[in-house]
C-alpha cells in the first residue's frame, strides 16, 4: 500500500513538472517572439530556445523543491518563498547573462531595473503574507474553534 502512494506521487510529480514546463516554455517563447519582432529581428536562435528551455526547467524544479516539498512547506510560506528565490535567482541572473539580455548599452540601468523587480516582487509577497493571509488565517482559525466547540456540546452531528 505504502509502495502504490509513493508510485502516486512520482506521477504526480512529473504531471505538475510536465504541465509546469508546457506553460512556461511556451509563455517565454511567445513573450520572446513579440519582443524579437518589437525589435525588428525576424528569427530566434535555436541556442536561445535551448537556454530559455534550461531557465525554465530550473525554475520549475526550484519552485517543485520550495513549494510542493512537504518539509519545505512546513515551514511557512515565507521560508519557501525566501528558499525559492535563492535557488532560482543566481541562476537566472546566469542565463540572462548568458542570453545576452543585459550586456546593451546602459546594462547598469537593465540591471537596476531587474533587481527592483525582484526586490518589488518579494517585497509584496511577505506584505500580502504579513498583513492579508494572517487576517484570513485568524477567521480560519476562530471558526474552526467555533465547528470544534459546537461539535463537543453536541450541537452538530
Amino acid at each position: 500500500m505504502d509502495k502504490n502512494r509513493k508510485v502516486e506521487g512520482i506521477k504526480e510529480f512529473l504531471v505538475f513538472m510536465r504541465d509546469a514546463m508546457a506553460y512556461l516554455f511556451s509563455w517565454l517563447v511567445i513573450c520572446t517572439v513579440v519582443a524579437a519582432l518589437f525589435m525588428g529581428n525576424e528569427f530566434i536562435k535555436v541556442s536561445l530556445l535551448v537556454k530559455i528551455f534550461v531557465l525554465c526547467l530550473w525554475g520549475v524544479i526550484s519552485f517543485a523543491i520550495c513549494f510542493r516539498n512537504h518539509g519545505i512547506r512546513k515551514k511557512g510560506f515565507i521560508f519557501s518563498l525566501t528558499a525559492f528565490y535563492v535557488l532560482f535567482i543566481p541562476v537566472e541572473i546566469a542565463m540572462f547573462y548568458f542570453m545576452g539580455l543585459f550586456d546593451s548599452r546602459g546594462s547598469v540601468a537593465s540591471w537596476i531595473t531587474f533587481g527592483l523587480i525582484v526586490a518589488g516582487a518579494y517585497a509584496v509577497s511577505v506584505l500580502t503574507d504579513f498583513l492579508v493571509m494572517k487576517k484570513k488565517t485568524a477567521v480560519y482559525t476562530e471558526k474552526l474553534n467555533e465547528y470544534v466547540a459546537n461539535r463537543v456540546e453536541g450541537k452538530l452531528e
